[in-house]
């Protein structure tokens, strides 16, 4: 038992131990993982944005030799807009709404500047890229455009939402927040500036906050949780019958199951002292089994250990739930009965258990009977020893007498006071008894 239970609290503890700091590491690959594929979509993102406006640079830098507004679109996505306005005459591809204020204003800054001027419109919230030398050409691209095909396709692959938009704001450069979790969501943002102070494409990554505690992994973690529970409960129910066991052979007769004597003390004070508080009375009675050392000695110690268990069940069958059984060693044993305070329920409690003693042989065809002594508190004495005593002078008088039971009398009591007042500590009923009788009459 021992080392099942040793095994099973060493196993149940390392396996939870394992299996905790195995879900923090799983929890961590998981969060790592899930950073690693919303910050690599962010950059997929970023650099995709700067690529699309590098070329929408070049593009309509070119459109002095282009008449085809379509050709300016022609590398972007289908919803982005070309317009080529020359001698005050447009020409551009459906689709697209040009403001021609915006157009008018962005292309002579673009002539001052001598480069493409990066405008965000408001009205459409798209990116308006506008070149003037010797004609003015303008690209509409909404904010999707800016993504191109490889871009949505590392995306994809990543599995990873992507949300993308245009602000007039200007930012320096790029600027980055996270990775965080923010309503259940694991989210980086960028925010890219766009050339000339033209605004910025603000781009938020994000992905469902999925990693959990122990991520796909749920089922083999019950599992092992389940088994470690299992093994720890072992482990527990295995001390708890440990401690059961160490109460028991500490509290009770081994042979017999009853109380043993130190046990009874210890209950037989508590009970004296309730008694004495709320003036009830208890009865004390010895019992002393006759003949038992002739069955010892004719038929063997084993079927003497057989008689003393019949015993011990015919008298906690005789005596209520509230009753006190115990063996007191060898064939002696000690009831503690509350509840009786006169010769009338002291008759009457000992004809029942010497009944029960005597109904029917209690092995095979051996029969026993019992000699019963009783005293009675506070009458006969106070404290146990008194008590004891007294009651042990009334068992040697029946067994004397052959009679099956006696309440002490004045003289046993004070018997029993000499008795305490010459010695320095009660040390169990009288033995002065027939020589027969007084010889120890089996194994405690």
């Amino acid at each position: 038992m021992r080392l099942l239970r040793l095994g099973a609290l060493v196993g149940s503890v390392v396996l939870l131990v394992a299996m905790s700091v195995s879900l923090v590491n799983k929890r961590s690959e998981l969060r790592d993982e899930q950073d690693a594929r919303v910050v690599a979509t962010a950059l997929v993102v970023e650099q995709s944005v700067e690529s699309t406006v590098a070329r929408a640079a070049v593009v309509v830098d070119l459109a002095n030799v282009l008449t085809d507004p379509s050709e300016l679109v022609r590398s972007f996505a289908d919803d982005a807009a070309g317009c080529i306005v020359t001698d005050g005459a447009r020409d551009c591809t459906a689709g697209g709404t040009f403001e021609a204020s915006n157009v008018a204003s962005a292309a002579t800054t673009s002539e001052q500047r001598g480069a493409p001027v990066f405008d965000v419109d408001a009205a459409t919230g798209s990116l308006l890229v506008v070149s003037r030398e010797s004609v003015t050409s303008a690209l509409l691209l909404p904010a999707s455009a800016l993504i191109d095909e490889r871009a949505a396709t590392s995306i994809n692959g990543y599995g990873v939402d992507v949300d993308i938009s245009l602000s007039g704001a200007p930012v320096d450069g790029v600027e980055r927040a996270g990775p965080i979790t923010d309503g259940g969501r694991r989210i980086i943002a960028e925010s890219v500036g766009l050339p000339g102070d033209g605004g910025s494409v603000r781009i938020v990554a994000s992905t469902l906050d999925d990693a959990g505690f122990v991520g796909d992994d749920l089922a083999l973690y019950a599992v092992l949780l389940t088994l470690g529970t299992v093994l720890l409960a072992l482990a527990g129910w295995t001390f708890l019958l440990d401690r059961r066991a160490l109460e028991r052979r500490a509290t009770t007769d081994e042979l017999t199951g009853l109380l043993n004597r130190r046990e009874f003390e210890r209950m037989a004070e508590e009970m004296l002292l309730a008694a004495d508080r709320f003036e009830n009375g208890i009865c004390v009675m010895l019992i002393d089994l006759n003949g038992f050392k002739e069955i010892n000695d004719t038929l063997g110690h084993q079927t003497g250990d057989l008689v003393l268990k019949a015993v011990a069940e015919r008298l906690r069958s005789a005596v209520r739930d509230t009753d006190v059984v115990a063996r007191w060693g060898g064939d002696e044993f000690v009831l503690l009965l509350p509840g009786i305070e006169d010769g009338t329920g002291v008759r009457a409690a000992a004809e029942r258990i010497s009944r029960s003693l005597a109904a029917t042989p209690v092995v095979r065809d051996v029969s026993i009977t019992g000699a019963i002594g009783a005293a009675l508190f506070p009458r006969h004495g106070l404290g146990l020893g008194e008590l004891l005593s007294a009651a042990d002078v009334a068992m040697y008088s029946a067994k004397s007498a052959g009679v099956t039971h006696r309440l002490a009398d004045v003289h046993a009591v004070e018997l029993a006071a000499e008795e305490l007042s010459t010695s320095s500590g009660y040390r169990g009923p009288d033995r002065r008894r027939h020589p027969a009788d007084s010889e120890a009459a089996g194994r405690d």
